[in-house]
């Protein structure tokens, strides 16, 4: 027997196995590795030099299915960091490991970091896509996903991955849907962002509405309402919508500026007499309410109902004549105007900045919303600017278990069912 020999049996295997490594020795490695892991089948650090080096030997779909094994053991003994390692290692072998993915995603749900779980299935979606790989199973598993952890984000992304992919009816949905719950997380910005994405695939009054009411609650956004009294200048109930949502956030002056600048005569009188009106300058309010009556009779009449309605002891103001000189803007006016009037498109990228999401705060959020009855109150408001009241029916009773939930119900309600809600006896009868 040569001395070498000798010192080789003299070694222990877990010294021969450490040599082997730092030789890269695949070959001695894989021999060593299988023995010990038969002894410390709990050790990371065996199993994964044993796997390194079946796939150095080209036996990668060996060290796959040892390595998706140890995963699923450690998952069972719920110790998710040491699964969440091994199986990033996987994913990095094999990018396309579907069991490797879902054990995964479960991993971090296990440890509540939704976003990490997120945006593993996202970042695999795209992986697929562009590999040029069927990406509906991806699809389906995010799909589940964001309706078991519920985020406005993981809405609004799987509404791009939705758009990308051509089914615009269902990116619209959940752009709605994101909308509605970053608004009920007062986070208005972020909803006028998907309220305008939405805006592209699909333009629709209450979604019209819906935006209205995000800028007149925050402070991001005014820019964006010209577009929309130009855009829903027929609808005289939309102008008198907006003047009441910028009146209770007591935003009517900031309101009273964007009217300056609409080039319709009809609608820009219309909106300002209703101002002055709500505002109490009932002088001023008369002379536009004259100036519309030269413009436009039947926006007149609508006015004339609407100011009676709510100031009928101030009827005199209305009859009062004009004094000044009626002057309508030249066409020329208009046109300028109207170049001014950003597309709303061009607004769209203007508000999609890089999402810089805090990770933490959202896995925070996710527990907020399924504590405090965010989630149905959201589905119940998108479902109703969707038409499917069916559906928001269903979600507007559900939210009825979370008892601070109760009184924003109230309000879903009735434009449901045309009734008055008026106690949640009603409610569930």
């Amino acid at each position: 027997m040569g001395i070498f020999d000798f010192l080789r049996k003299e070694r222990t295997e877990e010294e021969e196995f450490r040599r082997a490594v730092d030789a890269k020795d695949y070959v001695t490695i894989v021999k060593v590795g299988k023995s010990l892991l038969h002894q410390y089948p709990d050790s990371v650090s065996i199993i994964n030099s044993y796997s390194d080096a079946l796939i150095k030997l080209g036996k990668k779909e060996e060290a796959i299915k040892l390595l998706l094994e140890f995963a699923e053991k450690k998952i069972r003994e719920e110790y998710y960091d040491i699964a969440v390692a091994i199986l990033k290692k996987i994913l990095k072998v094999d990018p396309f490991n579907i069991k490797a993915l879902k054990l995964l995603v479960f991993s971090y749900q296990k440890k509540e970091l939704f976003y990490e779980a997120f945006k593993t299935l996202e970042e695999t979606y795209w992986r697929f896509k562009e590999a040029d790989l069927s990406t509906s199973r991806i699809k389906e598993l995010l799909g589940r996903f964001i309706e078991e952890q519920f985020h406005p984000l993981f809405y609004e992304k799987f509404a791009d991955i939705l758009k990308v992919e051509g089914n615009t009816e269902e990116a619209f949905t959940n752009y709605v849907l994101a909308g509605n719950l970053y608004a009920n997380l007062h986070n208005y910005r972020s909803a006028l962002r998907v309220f305008l994405k939405a805006r592209e695939i699909r333009k629709t009054e209450n979604l019209d509405r819906q935006i209205a009411d995000v800028i007149a609650n925050s402070d991001k956004g005014l820019e964006v309402v010209l577009k929309l009294i130009i855009d829903n200048s027929f609808n005289l109930d939309f102008l008198k919508f907006l003047v009441d949502t910028f009146k209770v956030a007591n935003k009517l002056n900031a309101f009273k500026q964007i009217v300056k600048n609409v080039p319709d005569p009809k609608v820009k009188y219309f909106l300002q007499a209703l101002i002055d009106f709500e505002q109490g300058e009932f002088e001023s309010g008369s002379e536009f309410m004259d100036r519309l009556k030269i413009v436009d009779r039947e926006a007149y009449d609508k006015l004339l109902s609407i100011v009676t309605f709510r100031y009928p002891e101030y009827s005199r103001h209305i009859t009062k004549e004009v004094e000044s000189v009626l002057t309508l803007p030249e066409p020329e006016e208009i046109l300028h105007v109207l170049d001014q009037v950003i597309d709303l498109s061009d607004m769209v990228s203007h508000y999609v900045e890089e999402v810089k999401e805090d990770r933490k705060a959202i896995d925070r959020e996710i527990k907020q919303i399924e504590t405090d009855g965010i989630k149905h109150i959201s589905m119940a408001e998108a479902m109703i600017g969707l038409g499917k009241f069916d559906k928001a029916i269903e979600s507007a009773r559900e939210a009825l278990r979370y008892e601070n939930s109760f009184r924003k119900q109230q309000s879903l309600l009735p434009p449901l069912s045309g009734l008055r809600v008026n106690s949640k006896k009603q409610l569930t009868s």
